[in-house]
């Protein structure tokens, strides 16, 4: 693994932990034993400082942004988007999708898959969302599954149901390419709309 890689996935973590501690001290609920009182702002520091350091890095590698909002529209069939402290905003002008990962840590992540036709090979979007919404607008004959997780979140189906993190439409009976929707949800709602 990259090194600047691990930086980024050990600074998101670090944030997620240190915010953990300070929702422990304002007892919204105990993570257990008294904790030092400002031992959170370390990690959280820690945490921005590992981010800051890995800055924007080249588009071979993905987008990666740090206190700022990226918007974009791609013909690529995989995508790869990180961001902390800004919303991600995707729209797909491809015929074939065929998946990657999108990360996002207080910002809002927006995909917009209307005009892609078929699944490609891989078919699987990754999506990870700290504090932050994720609303995903699909075509209307597109076959897809979620298996995925929430904690004080929820998933919308397009047709208004709330899901618990595992569903298949209608179209996957019959379905040889279905994209697989695999959400990482804290604190967060997923929605998907057609």
């Amino acid at each position: 693994m990259k090194k600047g890689m691990s930086n980024k996935r050990t600074g998101i973590i670090l944030i997620i932990i240190g915010f953990l501690f300070i929702i422990n001290n304002f007892r919204i609920f105990d993570l257990g034993g008294s904790l030092w009182k400002l031992s959170p702002l370390l990690l959280v520091w820690w945490g921005f400082h590992l981010l800051r350091k890995r800055g924007k890095h080249t588009r071979a590698e993905g987008d990666f942004q740090v206190f700022g909002d990226t918007s974009t529209t791609t013909s690529s069939p995989f995508i790869k988007h990180s961001s902390a402290f800004g919303d991600i905003s995707v729209k797909i002008e491809n015929e074939e999708f065929s998946g990657g990962n999108i990360s996002s840590v207080f910002g809002k992540i927006s995909l917009d898959l209307q005009d892609i036709g078929r699944i490609g090979s891989y078919g699987q979007l990754d999506l990870h969302s700290v504090f932050g919404d994720i609303s995903i607008r699909l075509p209307a004959h597109l076959a897809f599954e979620i298996d995925g997780s929430t904690l004080f979140g929820s998933i919308t189906t397009p047709n208004g149901s709330k899901v618990g993190g595992s569903y298949r439409s209608p179209e996957c009976d019959g379905s040889d390419r279905i994209l697989r929707l695999k959400p990482s949800l804290v604190f967060g709602d997923m929605e998907i709309v057609r």
